[in-house]
C-alpha cells in the first residue's frame, strides 16, 4: 500500500476521502453481513436447542420414564402382587408427553428433513406406546387372582420371556404367555423407539451445538478481519493524508513565515500534496506575485508623490513665473523619464502664447516654435481640455487611429513625439497654458499614478503663475504705496513747516493789533480779533499735531527715558489744565499718589500725551462735570487713569478712536472744535514706550482713559502710601467714584473697551 501513496498523494483530498469512504462502505457492510448471517445461524441454533430438542428431550426422557414406571406397575400386576400403581393410569400422562415430544420436534426451528424424520420416530414411539397399552390391558384382564407359580425358564427376569420380577413361581396358561409375550415385545418396540429419538434429538442436539460454537468463532473472526482490515486502512490513509496535505502544508506555513520576515519572493511548491494543496500554492504564488506588483506599484506612486513634493517646493522657491515653470518642466520630465517636455503659457487673453518652456534629454536638440497653424489652436486645445477630458494621452501616435488626426499628425512633424501626454495649464474657469510631455524614441503607456502626477503638476504649474503673477502686482502696488505714502508724508512735513511762518506773522500781527499798535480797536473789532485769535491757535495746535505726527512716522519716537515720580506728572497736567477746567466750570480733581510710585519715560512725551488725554476730558466734559486724575499700582504696571462726567463716546465709535482726523459722532453733533489727531498722537508716544492706550466710555455716563506703563526694571514697589507733596489738590471721597474697573492687559496699542 505505501508503494502507492505518490500517486495518491497526488489526487485531491476529496478524492482521497471519497475512496477511503468507498472502501470502509464495501468492507464494513460485508463484515456486517457476514456476521450476521453467522449470528443468525447462531441464533437458529440456539432457538432449535432451547425450544425444539431441548423440550422434546425432556418430553421424550419424561416418556420412557413413565412407561417405566408403567411397565414395573404392569409386572407386578400380572403376577397378582398388589401394585402401588396402576399401569394404565399413566396412559394419559404418557399421551400427553408423546404431544410435546412430538411438539418440539415438529417445531420450525429445525429443518424440514429434521422434523419429517422425528415425525416417523415419533409415529413409531407412539404406535409403540399404544400397542404396550393395548397389550399390558389385555393381559392385565386375563391375570390370576392367585400369584401362579412361575414354569422353569432360563430367560433373566425382567426380559421377554423370563419371569417377571418379583415373580412367585405360579405357571400363566399359554394365554397369558402371549399376551405378556406381545406387552414385552410392544415394550421392546417403545424401548427402541425412545431410544431413537432420543439418539436423534442428542446427535442434532451436538450438532446444533456445533454449529453455534463455530458461529461463534466466525462471527469473532470476521469482526475481527473487518476490524483489521479498516484499521489498516485508516492508517494507511492518515500516512497519505499527511503526505498529501500535512506535508506541503507545513512547507506552505515556512514560506508564509519567510515572507513574514521580508522575504517577500519566496514562493510555495506548487507540485506536492494532494490537487487542493497544489492549487491552494498556486494561488498562493498568484497572490504574492499581485502583492509584489501592488508593492511595485505603490512604490511608483510613491515616488510619483515625492515628484510632486518636489515639484511644488521647486515651483514655490521661485523668483518668477519663468523659473517657476522652468522648474516644473525640468523635475517632471526627469521623475516621468520623458524624453520631452512642452510648457506654453497663455495671455490675458488665454487664446495667443505668451511664453514657452521646455525641457528634454541631452541627446535631444531644442525644438523651434510651434508652426503658425499649432500655435493657434493651443488655446483652443486648453478649453477642449479642460472642458471634456482633463487630459489627452496617447501611448502610439503613428497608431493607425491616432494617426488619423491630422492636429496628430501636424504635432508629431513638428516635435518628433512618438508618444504623448497632454494636459490643460488653468485656475477656475481661466485657461494659462498647455503641458505636454512625449517619448521621442519608443512608444510608451502611461499609467494612472503618472498621469495623475502630472495633473499634480499641471496645477502647481497653474498655482505658480497665478501666484507670482499676483505676488508680481502686489509688489507693484506697495511699490506704489510706498512710494505714495512718503509723498504724502513729504507733503505734509512740508505744509506743516510752511504754514508755519505765514502763521507766525498772522500771531505777530494780530497782537499788534489787540494791543493798539496801529491805532483804536473798537469793541466789535475786538470781537473780531478774538475770534482770528482763537483759530489762530487752533492752527497752531493743528500744525503742532501734524509735525509731531510726521515725525512719529519718519524717525520713530526719539524718547529719551528717565525715572519720573508719577505725581510730578499729574501736578504737571493738573498745573496746565487748570485755567481751562476753571474757565469751563468744570472740577480737576487728583487722588493720592504714592511718592515711590516710578516710571522710566520721555518725561516731555509722556506730559505731552496725558495734556491731550485731560485737555479732550475737560473739553468734553459739560458745565459742572468734573475731571478726575489718578494713578496706582496694578502688578509690575502703573495705570494713569483721566476720568471724566461728559458726553461718553458712543459704542459704535471706540474702537475708530486712535484713528487720525476721527471724531466720534456726539461731538461733531454737539460743534465741540477738535482735529482728531490728540489720541493717534497719544497712541503713538505710550506705544512708543511699551505701553498701552486702554479707553471706557458709556455714552452720556462719562469716560475712562487709562496709560498702562510697565514698572522700570529693578524698582520694587514701596509698602507705604503717602500723599503726594504739592500741585495735586485732592478731595475726600472723590478718588473712586465713578471710576471703571482698572485693565491690567500689556499688549501694545490702543484699545477701546466699552464699560
Amino acid at each position: 500500500m505505501t508503494g502507492g501513496l505518490p500517486a495518491v498523494s497526488r489526487r485531491s483530498v476529496g478524492s482521497q476521502i471519497r475512496l477511503l469512504i468507498g472502501i470502509l462502505v464495501v468492507l464494513v457492510p460485508i463484515g456486517a453481513v457476514i456476521s450476521v448471517a453467522t449470528i443468525h445461524s447462531q441464533g437458529a441454533a440456539v432457538r432449535a436447542l432451547t425450544l425444539a430438542l431441548g423440550p422434546a428431550r425432556e418430553a421424550n426422557s419424561a416418556v420412557l420414564l413413565d412407561m417405566t414406571r408403567a411397565e414395573g406397575a404392569w409386572r407386578e400386576g400380572v403376577v397378582g402382587a398388589p401394585a402401588p400403581l396402576d399401569p394404565l393410569s399413566l396412559r394419559t400422562r404418557v399421551e400427553q408427553e408423546l404431544d410435546e415430544v412430538e411438539a418440539g420436534t415438529q417445531s420450525q426451528e429445525l429443518a424440514a428433513e429434521d422434523r419429517a424424520r422425528f415425525a416417523a420416530l415419533s409415529a413409531t414411539q407412539r404406535s409403540a406406546v399404544e400397542a404396550w397399552f393395548t397389550a399390558a390391558a389385555a393381559s392385565l384382564e386375563d391375570a390370576p387372582s392367585a400369584p401362579p407359580t412361575a414354569a422353569p425358564t432360563d430367560a433373566p427376569p425382567g426380559t421377554p420371556g423370563g419371569p417377571a420380577p418379583g415373580a412367585t413361581g405360579a405357571t400363566p396358561t399359554t394365554q397369558q404367555t402371549q399376551q405378556r409375550t406381545r406387552v414385552e415385545t410392544a415394550y421392546a418396540s417403545f424401548l427402541r423407539a425412545n431410544s431413537a429419538i432420543e439418539a436423534s434429538i442428542r446427535s442434532q442436539r451436538d450438532a446444533a451445538r456445533v454449529e453455534s460454537r463455530e458461529a461463534t468463532g466466525v462471527t469473532s473472526g470476521v469482526i475481527i478481519a473487518v476490524a483489521a482490515v479498516v484499521v489498516l486502512v485508516l492508517i494507511a490513509a492518515g500516512f497519505g493524508m499527511d503526505r498529501a496535505v500535512g506535508l506541503p502544508l507545513a512547507r506552505l506555513r515556512e514560506v508564509v513565515r519567510r515572507q513574514a520576515e521580508e522575504d517577500v519572493i519566496a514562493m510555495a511548491n506548487q507540485e506536492e500534496g494532494a490537487l487542493e494543496v497544489r492549487m491552494l500554492a498556486r494561488d498562493f504564488n498568484d497572490l504574492t506575485r499581485a502583492n509584489a506588483r501592488l508593492v511595485d506599484q505603490q512604490a511608483a506612486v510613491l515616488e510619483m508623490q515625492e515628484l510632486v513634493l518636489d515639484v511644488g517646493r521647486g515651483a514655490r522657491s521661485a523668483v518668477d513665473v519663468h523659473e517657476a515653470l522652468q522648474r516644473v518642466t525640468t523635475k517632471l520630465g526627469a521623475g516621468l523619464g520623458a524624453d520631452r517636455v512642452l510648457l506654453y503659457t497663455l495671455g490675458e487673453d488665454g487664446q495667443t502664447i505668451e511664453d514657452r518652456l521646455q525641457w528634454h534629454t541631452d541627446d535631444l536638440p531644442d525644438l523651434p516654435p510651434l508652426p503658425r497653424s499649432l500655435a493657434q489652436q493651443v488655446g483652443a486645445v486648453n478649453d477642449e481640455l479642460r472642458r471634456d477630458v482633463g487630459f489627452f494621452d496617447l501611448g502610439d501616435l503613428l497608431a493607425h487611429q491616432a494617426y488619423d488626426d491630422e492636429r496628430a499628425r501636424a504635432f508629431h512633424r513638428a516635435t518628433g513625439a512618438r508618444s504623448l501626454l497632454m494636459l490643460p495649464v488653468g485656475t477656475g474657469g481661466r485657461g494659462l497654458g498647455i503641458l505636454s510631455v512625449m517619448m521621442v524614441s519608443a512608444p510608451r503607456r502611461w499609467h494612472r499614478h503618472e498621469i495623475q502626477a502630472a495633473q499634480q503638476c499641471a496645477a502647481i504649474a497653474a498655482q505658480s503663475i497665478v501666484a507670482l503673477r499676483l505676488s508680481q502686482m502686489q509688489d507693484e502696488q506697495v511699490r506704489r504705496l510706498t512710494e505714495l505714502d512718503r509723498q504724502k508724508t513729504d507733503f505734509m512735513a512740508t505744509v506743516s513747516h510752511e504754514l508755519r511762518t505765514p502763521l507766525t506773522s498772522i500771531s505777530g500781527y494780530l497782537e499788534l493789533l489787540v494791543d493798539g499798535d496801529f491805532g483804536d480797536v473798537s469793541d466789535g473789532q475786538h470781537v473780531a480779533l478774538d475770534i482770528i485769535g482763537r483759530n489762530a491757535t487752533r492752527l497752531r495746535g493743528l500744525i503742532e499735531d501734524l509735525l509731531v505726527l510726521n515725525k512719529i512716522e519718519v524717525s520713530g519716537l526719539q524718547a529719551v527715558s528717565e525715572e519720573v515720580a508719577v505725581h510730578h506728572l499729574l501736578r504737571t497736567v493738573t498745573e496746565t489744565m487748570e485755567p481751562v477746567a476753571a474757565a469751563g466750570g468744570v472740577r480737576l480733581l487728583c487722588t493720592d499718589v504714592p511718592d515711590d510710585l516710578v516710571v522710566r519715560v520721555d518725561r516731555g512725551q509722556v506730559e505731552r500725551a496725558l495734556i491731550n488725554l485731560g485737555s479732550n476730558a475737560v473739553k468734553f466734559t459739560p458745565e459742572g462735570g468734573k475731571v478726575l486724575l489718578s494713578a496706582e499700582r496694578a502688578g509690575d504696571s502703573t495705570i494713569i487713569s483721566v476720568h471724566d462726567t461728559g458726553i461718553g463716546i458712543p459704542a459704535t465709535d471706540l474702537a475708530r478712536l486712535s484713528e487720525r482726523f476721527f471724531r466720534a459722532g456726539n461731538a461733531t453733533a454737539a460743534a465741540i472744535p477738535g482735529t482728531g489727531l490728540g489720541l493717534a498722537i497719544v497712541r503713538a508716544i505710550v506705544e512708543g514706550h511699551g505701553g498701552e492706550l486702554v479707553i471706557a466710555s458709556v455714552e452720556g455716563e462719562g469716560t475712562t482713559m487709562q496709560v498702562v506703563l510697565r514698572r522700570p526694571a529693578g524698582r520694587r514697589p514701596g509698602a507705604a502710601v503717602t500723599r503726594a507733596r504739592g500741585g495735586c489738590r485732592w478731595r475726600a471721597g472723590d478718588a473712586r467714584r465713578g471710576r471703571p474697573a482698572l485693565r491690567s492687559s500689556h499688549l501694545s496699542g490702543a484699545r477701546a473697551v466699552p464699560a
